[in-house]
């Protein structure tokens, strides 16, 4: 094993898998750990790219698929923590981007493969939590994916199980003094699937953890999200959003950037960083890479846990009243500062208040980077809605370069166009508008009621 420590937050560490033909006897128990884990109840997104479709030995139509059925049989045996494969992920695999990514390449990001090695595990840490672990297959080798004895040809798919029990932290028993049958052996043998010994590993390391938890259903506006270019100082992401009623709101704030690349978003902020702040301005909490926050098993509990280990999380507990957050680039000193980015706002109606009346402030550009802005509609019963596009009042607020004349389109969960306004007085349903109370005071200002079912 070779391993090296980076400049600035990270650890990195490479495992490789070699072949051989020798099958190790089985004269006592005992997995090897790795000294990492990733955070528990995390669902570790693999972006797999590992070649077009190709009819496989075993039926698997390509080697994502092969991929996929690895990863889903190393699921059934971790209880707090996760795979989640993304076959044909277009996201491109670069070497410490917090994302994993699983591909085929003659080097191990300009490394060279050593000899007989077939793939190659590189782990990005921030001890002790795993931030990254991109698995490569040495392109070099012929492949294809079966059962039973070795063939010419090197099996994906036991080498696959190998890598991944590498990706959430089991090392080589065999390197570290024991003799047991296990698919985790530093060589590649006629062991082809878990083996007792692998099993007990990832129970080691993932049967215990904090209880998973659940939002609470309830018929409000759901999963708020603001889609938008983040530039710097002026030209940051502003969300707003009020706590209404008597009580305290339990939320989970995000900032997402970087994992956009895998939804073929071409310039996604690399690192999210978000600052929440009260109605006087006063900082309450800040997020910059969630893996490192105390609580973040507990986002991960509701399945809230960012794709990126960059990206950004926070988890509060709010009075009633009136909230802003801020969503820009983490100033990492690389001039790296601007893409697009999402604030997403959950609310977890576990306790009597909720989150509403959501706004956003932001540039708006062309393709990628025009505002987007996402919600569900909670319950069983339709609501009525206003949403505005607000521009010219910007500039009557002090605010520079506002939007001269903004236009909106409401879509539908698959993209269906169902209502669009430029000047919010021309609608059909201004009168609705108006007599809301939410008129925008300019006429170039956009503005739609709707009645929207769940």
């Amino acid at each position: 094993m070779n391993i090296k420590i980076s400049s600035g937050r990270a650890a990195v560490f490479l495992l490789s898998f070699c072949a051989a033909v020798a099958l190790l006897a089985d004269k006592s128990s005992g997995y090897s750990l790795e000294n990492g884990k990733w955070t528990l109840n995390r669902t570790v997104v693999m972006n797999l790219s590992l070649g077009a479709p190709r009819l496989l030995s075993d039926g698997f139509r390509s080697f994502d698929e092969s991929a996929a059925d690895a990863l889903k049989i190393w699921n059934q045996h971790l209880i707090h923590m996760k795979f989640r494969p993304v076959l044909g992920s277009p996201l491109r695999p670069t070497g410490e981007d917090a994302d994993t990514s699983v591909f085929f390449a003659s080097t191990v990001y300009g490394e060279t493969f050593g000899a007989r090695v077939l793939a190659v595990t590189l782990f990005t840490t921030r001890p002790p939590i795993v931030a990254e672990a991109d698995v490569t297959f040495n392109n070099a080798r012929e492949w294809d994916s079966y059962r039973g004895p070795l063939r010419s040809t090197v099996d994906f798919h036991r080498v696959a199980l190998h890598e991944f029990g590498h990706v959430f932290g089991l090392n080589h028993p065999d390197d570290n003094g024991q003799q047991v049958t296990a698919v985790m052996n530093a060589t590649v043998s006629g062991v082809d699937s878990l083996q007792t010994d692998d099993i007990n590993g990832a129970g080691a390391l993932y049967n215990a953890g904090p209880e998973y938890r659940s939002s609470v259903p309830a018929p409000t506006l759901a999963n708020l999200s603001t889609r938008a270019a983040v530039g710097k100082d002026a030209n940051v992401l502003i969300g707003g959003f009020i706590v209404q009623g008597s009580q305290p709101a339990t939320i989970v704030i995000r900032g997402i950037g970087h994992s956009l690349a895998a939804q073929n978003i071409a310039r996604p902020l690399t690192d999210p960083m978000i600052d929440l702040r009260d109605s006087a301005g006063a900082l309450i909490a800040s997020s910059d890479d969630w893996i490192s926050q105390a609580n973040a098993p507990t986002i991960a509990s509701y399945h809230l846990d960012p794709a990126n280990s960059r990206e950004s999380a926070l988890l509060q507990t709010l009075k009633p009243g009136s909230y802003t957050v801020v969503l820009r680039a983490f100033d990492n000193q690389d001039g790296d500062l601007t893409g697009t980015g999402i604030i997403e706002l959950y609310d977890l109606h576990t306790t009597g208040g909720r989150a509403g009346n959501i706004s956003s402030r932001g540039q708006v550009l062309r393709n990628d980077d025009v505002m987007v802005a996402g919600f569900i509609i909670g319950g069983g019963a339709s609501k009525e809605l206003v949403i505005r596009g607000i521009g010219p009042s910007l500039t009557k607020a002090g605010l520079p370069n506002a939007l001269p004349n903004p236009g909106l389109e409401l879509h539908d969960a698959s993209g269906n166009l169902i209502r669009q306004n430029d000047d919010w007085q021309d609608d059909a349903q201004s009168a609705e508008v108006l007599s809301s109370g939410l008129a925008p005071t300019d006429s170039r200002e956009a503005a739609l009621y709707a009645k929207l079912n769940p």
